[in-house]
């Protein structure tokens, strides 16, 4: 990672002068933190493949008879769930912010690797773009490609998202529902939940949508006049007269998309996760490099008790009925 200190020696000189210039004085943009992983069911594990099976069983009451009349069957479907092998490798040339406004970063310390820029990046950037880059680049729109040798690869290419998992697996509900509309969306949800299994429709749902599609929700469920604005307490995320919530997802962002499952019925799978915030520091003569890898995985544990509008892939969604 080369970095960057152009526009600091343009406005502040190719020198170091200390003049009071600290940490505090080093504002960084705002990263968006990881969120999807958050509604999810956790599961730590050292598989790679994470091997479920669904078990169905036939009815089985029937009117006596004395004579034995066996029946029913059970059957088991394997539901497989894929983790993914990710890293970070970073190198860093210490010296380049030694000689300008950055140089109390810096350190008389010959092992660079120990200098407080090193630290700072770890812990002010590394980390939370690292959250950044799977809650918008991968869990939801990620899709998988082997990275060319000796090249990095895309940051969207590192695993395979909710999204593709909804187009590819034909187990899922497709709803049937106009594109969302900011004033209607509050019906719209409202139709689409009514669109969900009666057997499942007193189960605790999550209605999963981009943020700004949310907060249309609670534009939308306010603008009814079903309730008392000046209490915003009573306008909330739930869908009235159910027990389903509506959950603003920033890896969705950008998209109409929206699924509906039980809670924790999504899967987030970890193998080594923990070193998503834990580092290697290496030095090698002046270059100093990070580096971490571990495996991730989403996908539901049940398929059949997902509905979404996402189209199911090579296929045109149909029309609403009028």
């Amino acid at each position: 990672m080369a970095i960057i200190v152009t526009d600091i020696v343009k406005e502040y000189g190719a020198y170091y002068i200390n003049a009071g210039q600290n940490m505090d004085r080093l504002k960084r943009l705002l990263l968006f933190g990881r969120e999807t992983n958050k509604v999810a069911r956790q599961i730590k594990t050292n598989d790679t493949v994470y091997r479920l099976s669904q078990s169905n069983i036939t009815s089985l009451v029937q009117p006596f008879q004395k004579t034995w009349t066996p029946k029913g069957e059970i059957t088991f479907v394997p539901n497989p769930i894929e983790l993914f092998k990710m890293k970070v490798d970073l190198d860093i040339y210490p010296d380049d912010i030694e000689d300008n406004w950055l140089g109390f970063l810096a350190s008389e310390n010959q092992n660079r690797k120990e200098w407080p820029l090193i630290r700072y990046i770890m812990e002010q950037h590394i980390i939370q773009k690292i959250d950044e880059d799977l809650e918008l680049q991968i869990y939801y729109k990620g899709v998988h490609q082997a990275p060319t040798a000796g090249t990095a690869g895309a940051t969207e290419t590192s695993m395979n998202g909710l999204q593709l998992h909804l187009q590819t697996n034909a187990k899922v509900n497709r709803l049937t529902m106009d594109p969302l509309e900011a004033s209607t969306i509050y019906d719209q949800l409202e139709e689409a939940f009514e669109q969900v299994s009666e057997v499942y429709q007193n189960t605790p749902m999550l209605i999963c949508i981009a943020p700004k599609w949310r907060r249309a929700f609670l534009k939308d469920k306010r603008a009814q006049g079903f309730y008392d604005i000046s209490d915003p307490g009573q306008i909330d995320d739930t869908l009235d007269f159910s027990p389903a919530k509506v959950k603003g997802l920033p890896s969705m962002i950008g998209t109409n998309d929206l699924f509906i499952t039980p809670n924790q019925n999504m899967i987030h799978l970890t193998k080594k996760g923990q070193n998503a915030a834990t580092f290697k520091v290496e030095e090698s003569k002046r270059c100093v490099s990070i580096l971490t890898d571990w495996w991730e995985g989403l996908g539901f544990g049940l398929n059949e008790v997902v509905w979404t509008n996402v189209a199911e892939e090579g296929e045109t969604p149909e029309p609403p009925e009028p």
